[in-house]
């Protein structure tokens, strides 16, 4: 789509390398982080977020070993999920900005 492309800071971006799932919870120091027996991410089943809020996976690292088109229409999935938390967000904070100046 034309204009529709832009750049996101980020404080880390990971790529997909590799057959076996890394101690993501301990390189990152995120305990927090689930993972399940086999050390794939448990993300939420359709929204594809992780156990940490606002972290969303897909592909091989929740899968599994698995075929390219699945990581292709997860990718796309969880894009769609990150899209719909970022706008929640932007609109949450924009209704706290409208009540901050509604209250001045």
């Amino acid at each position: 789509m034309p204009d529709s492309s832009f750049v996101i800071q980020a404080d880390l971006v990971i790529k997909a390398l590799g057959f076996d799932p890394e101690d993501l919870p301990g390189d990152w120091k995120a305990p927090e982080l689930a993972v399940t027996k086999w050390g794939t991410l448990k993300v939420t089943p359709g929204r594809f977020e992780t156990s940490v809020p606002g972290v969303f996976a897909g592909g091989d690292i929740v899968r599994g070993a698995s075929l390219v088109v699945w990581a292709i229409r997860d990718g796309r999935e969880a894009a769609a999920e990150m899209h719909q938390f970022l706008s929640a967000k932007e609109n949450e904070t924009a209704e706290q900005a409208a009540r901050l100046v509604a209250a001045e």
